[in-house]
C-alpha cells in the first residue's frame, strides 16, 4: 500500500542524494515564473508513472516524494528527481513548500488527501475515483468551494485518440442527438489483487460498480451539458474464489443510468471473470452515427457511421478515417495531431500525458481544469449510488447533483434504533491501537468461524434471544450484502452445535466516520453470557477491518445498553462526541 493519509511514522526520511535540475470556473492566482513544484503521493507505486512526463515539461518539477515504504522510498525519489522526501502526507504539504500535489494513492485515500491539500491552497490531480463515499463526495465538493486552489480528476481514458475523437465528433453535432451509450471495464485483476491488497476490499471486495470512471467518464463526455439522473445496478453473483477461500463480489455488475436529458446508459465492470482481455469497450448512438470501439479479438477494430460523411448507413473502420490527413484535420482534436514522442509513449493511450498538460494549464489559470470537482463527481457518484442499489434488488435511486450541494448540507446524522428520534452513541477504534488489533480468545468449548448458509436458522434464535424480535430471513440476507470479505463472525458452542455470538465487520463509510468500517450486529445469547464471547466476536471484526485498512472503526449502540458499552470501553473503544454538550 502506498503513502496514506496518517503513516506509521511522522518523520521526514534523509534526503538522497539528487538534486533538482533546473467545478468550471478558472482559479485565479497569479501565474508563476518558476516551475511549478510538484509532490507526488504515492511515489513507490502509481505516482511514479507521471516521472517521463513531467520532466519533459519546463513548467514543471518534482520537488518532494511521499509514501509509506521507506525501504524503497530513496530509490524512488532519486528516479523522480525530487529532493525531498516523507512518509508522512500531511508533513509533505506543510513542510516542502511544493504548489501542487499528485495523488497516486489506493481508493481509499483520494479524498481525504485532496481535501488535506486544498485546504492549504495546494492545487491537486487525483487518481481516480474521487472518492469512496457520497458523504466524501460532499465534503471534497466543499472543500473545493472554499480553497483557492484548483481541483481535477486524472480520468486518463478520457484523453485516449479515439475516445477524444469521438468527444470532438460529438461535440461538432455529427452524432445528432446521442441517446444510447456504453461502457465497459473487463479486465481480470485477481492476481493483482493479491499484490496490491487494497484492490481485494475495494475494487472486488464490495457489490456494485466500484471502479466505473475508466467506463462512465469518456461516456459522460461524449454528452454534452448531460449528467446522470438515476441509476439501477445488478448483479451476475460470485463464482470465484480468492487464495484465502473467500468469495469475490458479483463477478459482472451493470449499471443503467438515466441522464436529466434521458438518455441511457449502459456501464459494465468486471474485474474478476476469467476471459480473453478486453478492458475498455464503448459505444455511441445517436440520430445520425453511431460507434463501437474495437474489443481486441480477431479482425475487431472500432467502427464508425456518421450520416455527414456516409448517407449510405454502412460501418466505417476507425483506423482508416484516422489515416486521412483531411479527415484529421477537420474532426481530430489538435492535441493529437502532432502529439510527439512523450505523448504517444506516455500511459494509458497517451491520456497520463495529456492530463498533466491540462492540469498545467488549470494551475496556470489558462483554461479551467478539464475534469474538475463536479465533473469528477459526475464520473463518481452514480458508480456510489449503484453500490446502494444492488443492495436494494436493483432500484432505481437519485444521483445528487454536486452543484446542487452547500457547506450546511454535508450530511445530517442518522437516527439510532433504540429511542424514536433520538441519536445513537458511537464510538471508534483509536488511531493509536491502529498497529495493535486486540487478542482473539475464544473459550473452551466454542469455535469461531464465518457465517454459513445452513445457520440461517440458529443465527436467528440468537438475534432473537438477544432483543432483535424482527430478524428474519431477509434481514439476515440484506445484512450480509454489506460485510466485508470473511467479516461475519459467529461462535458456535460445541455441545449443541448452536450459534451463541456473533458481530460482523461491515462497509458502512458515513460523513463523520469517511473511511468507516462498522462493527455491527453484536449478540451473545443470555445463556451463554459471561463467557467473553461478545469480546471474542468484537476483537475478531476490529482485527479484520484494520487487515482492510480501514482508517477509522466505529460502531453505534443504544445508551441504555449499559453491559454493551462496558464490553467495548474494555476492548479499548473511545466514545466519539460529535456534538456540542454530548461529553456533560
Amino acid at each position: 500500500m502506498n503513502a496514506i493519509f496518517y503513516g506509521n511514522t511522522s518523520r521526514k526520511v534523509p534526503k538522497p542524494p539528487v538534486e533538482i535540475k533546473g467545478c468550471n470556473e478558472v482559479k485565479s492566482r497569479r501565474v508563476k515564473t518558476r516551475p511549478i513544484q510538484i509532490g507526488i503521493a504515492g511515489a513507490c507505486g502509481r505516482g511514479a508513472s507521471f516521472r517521463e512526463v513531467i520532466q519533459a515539461l519546463p513548467d514543471a518539477a518534482i520537488k518532494a516524494a511521499c509514501d509509506i515504504n521507506e525501504k524503497e522510498l530513496p530509490a524512488a525519489a532519486a528516479r523522480l528527481g525530487a529532493s525531498e522526501m516523507y512518509t508522512d502526507y500531511r508533513r509533505m504539504l506543510d513542510e516542502s513548500g511544493i504548489d501542487a500535489v499528485i495523488i497516486g494513492t489506493p481508493m481509499p485515500l483520494h479524498a481525504s488527501q485532496s481535501i488535506a491539500a486544498l485546504e492549504r491552497g495546494i492545487h491537486v490531480l487525483s487518481e481516480v475515483p474521487a472518492a469512496i463515499s457520497i458523504e466524501e463526495c460532499r465534503s471534497l465538493a466543499a472543500a473545493g468551494r472554499r480553497s483557492p486552489g484548483v481541483y481535477m480528476m486524472a480520468e486518463n481514458y478520457t484523453y485516449t485518440k479515439p475516445n477524444a475523437l469521438i468527444k470532438e465528433l460529438s461535440r461538432q453535432g455529427l452524432f445528432g442527438e446521442p441517446y444510447y451509450a456504453e461502457g465497459e471495464y473487463i479486465h481480470e485483476l485477481k492476481g493483482l489483487n493479491e499484490i496490491t491488497r487494497w484492490r481485494r476490499q475495494w475494487q472486488t471486495g464490495i457489490r456494485g460498480i466500484t471502479y466505473g470512471t475508466h467506463s462512465l467518464g469518456p461516456v459522460l463526455q461524449w454528452l454534452p451539458g448531460d449528467r446522470v439522473a438515476r441509476v439501477c445496478c445488478e448483479g451476475s453473483g460470485s463464482h470465484h474464489r480468492d487464495p484465502r477461500g473467500e468469495p469475490y463480489h458479483d463477478d459482472t455488475a451493470t449499471m443503467l443510468c438515466k441522464t436529466e436529458r434521458d438518455a441511457l446508459i449502459s456501464i459494465r465492470v468486471d474485474m474478476i471473470s476469467d476471459r480473453p482481455h478486453a478492458m475498455t469497450n464503448y459505444h455511441l448512438q445517436g440520430t445520425d452515427g453511431a460507434y463501437e470501439s474495437g474489443r481486441g479479438g480477431p479482425n475487431d477494430r472500432g467502427k464508425i457511421w456518421l450520416r455527414a460523411i456516409s448517407p449510405k448507413v454502412r460501418w466505417l473502420d476507425l483506423e482508416s478515417l484516422l489515416e486521412d490527413p483531411d479527415f484529421c484535420q477537420t474532426y481530430l482534436p489538435e492535441m493529437w495531431r502532432k502529439p510527439g514522442d512523450t505523448a504517444r509513449e506516455a500511459g494509458h493511450g497517451g491520456g497520463d500525458y495529456f492530463e498533466i498538460c491540462d492540469f498545467l494549464d488549470a494551475v496556470h489559470g489558462k483554461k479551467p481544469p478539464a475534469i474538475g470537482i463536479h465533473e469528477a463527481l459526475d464520473m463518481t457518484l452514480p458508480c456510489l449510488v449503484s453500490q446502494k442499489s444492488i443492495l436494494e434488488s436493483g432500484s432505481w435511486l437519485p444521483v445528487p447533483d454536486s452543484r446542487r450541494w452547500d457547506d450546511g448540507a454535508a450530511g445530517a446524522a442518522t437516527t439510532g434504533s433504540g429511542v424514536s428520534g433520538q441519536e445513537q452513541l458511537e464510538m471508534v477504534w483509536p488511531e493509536s491501537h491502529q498497529v495493535a488489533p486486540p487478542k482473539i480468545a475464544v473459550a473452551k468449548g466454542y469455535r469461531m468461524r464465518q457465517l454459513k448458509s445452513e445457520d440461517t436458522a440458529s443465527l436467528l434464535d440468537l438475534m432473537h434471544s438477544a432483543g432483535f424480535g424482527d430478524w428474519n430471513p431477509e434481514t439476515i440476507a440484506r445484512v450480509t450484502r454489506g460485510v466485508l470479505p470473511g467479516g461475519y463472525f459467529v461462535v458456535q458452542h460445541g455441545g449443541t452445535g448452536r450459534i451463541v455470538a456473533t458481530a460482523i465487520a461491515n462497509h458502512c463509510p458515513s460523513q463523520r466516520h469517511p473511511f468507516g468500517g462498522e462493527l455491527g450486529w453484536v449478540a451473545v445469547a443470555p445463556v451463554h453470557r459471561g463467557r467473553d464471547l461478545g469480546k471474542a466476536v468484537c476483537s475478531a471484526v476490529v482485527k479484520r477491518s484494520l487487515e482492510a485498512r480501514y482508517h477509522r472503526i466505529y460502531l453505534k449502540t443504544d445508551d441504555f445498553r449499559l453491559p454493551a458499552i462496558k464490553l467495548y470501553l474494555r476492548l479499548g473503544f473511545q466514545p466519539s462526541y460529535f456534538k456540542k454538550g454530548m461529553q456533560d
